[in-house]
């Protein structure tokens, strides 16, 4: 039987001191018939010469000097993706070496999922592993839209039909998944596919920019019939207590404790 053709994308920005190791995390799969497209939103570190390093005929590398934000760049590489199936995945993050034979061999065969997700080992930037966050296998239960975004492969044809919004990023993923889940089939698997870096540095200014983009996508949910009136001012409310509790945090020098 002939592979189905995989692409994998990966948006990179100011990745220096990852890239290679998620590259060759990808390159060393076990599953072998995939294209990765790589393209930089414009780093100002020495990302791009580090990916000019790699010599691989699967690895296209795409470079225009601009910053043009994530859901920007996976629409570039939905546009072009050849494969059947479309892979996410950060610049700074490793995939385990069976990755993709476990989701394509899932996909492949429940023919009726559109997007598989899955748990991940939580790594910092030593690579030291801090934990695992884990997801129970909910079937296609689509009220359970929570996931790691870089652990998602699904069909080519459900990205290309519902695509990213732009003036959501920072919730580009979490838009999609309200956007589209009255017409797809979502599954997450308990076991990680992933090693996900996320140090749990706290960031207020990141934090609440992605507060305020939250805020963004109730209001445009509400108004498309996506979420009903109560879950709105529910989730608004627990919006404004999180940026009250995490600005006193930050100025009591108690960043730790979110």
């Amino acid at each position: 039987m002939v592979e189905p053709l995989v692409t994998i994308g990966i948006p990179v920005y100011n990745c220096e001191r990852f890239i290679a190791l998620a590259v060759k995390s990808v390159l060393n799969q076990t599953y072998n018939n995939f294209e990765l497209i790589i393209i930089d939103d414009g780093s100002t570190d020495g990302t791009v010469d580090v990916l000019r390093q790699f010599n691989d005929p699967r690895l296209t590398f795409l470079s225009d000097g601009e910053n043009r934000g994530i859901a920007y760049r996976l629409n570039q590489q939905i546009e072009i993706a050849k494969g059947k199936y479309f892979c996410r995945m950060d610049g700074d993050d490793i995939m385990f070496p069976d990755r993709l034979r476990r989701q394509i061999d899932y996909l492949e065969s429940h023919q009726g999922v559109d997007v598989v997700g899955s748990s991940a080992v939580i790594i910092g930037d030593e690579n030291e592993i801090i934990g695992i966050r884990l997801f129970k296998e909910n079937g296609k239960d689509n009220s359970c839209i929570e996931f790691i975004h870089p652990t998602v492969c699904g069909k080519t044809t459900f990205f290309k039909k519902f695509k990213y919004r732009n003036e959501l990023k920072g919730i580009e993923d979490l838009d999609l998944w309200h956007r589209s889940r009255s017409d797809a089939s979502f599954i997450q698997l308990n076991t990680p596919t992933l090693f996900y870096r996320d140090p749990l540095v706290f960031k207020l200014k990141v934090y609440l920019f992605r507060q305020k983009q939250l805020r963004k996508g109730l209001y445009c949910w509400l108004k498309e019939g996506l979420i009903r009136k109560y879950d709105f001012l529910r989730q608004m409310f627990q919006i404004i207590l999180k940026i009250s509790i995490s600005s006193l945090l930050h100025t009591l020098g108690k960043d730790q404790l979110m």
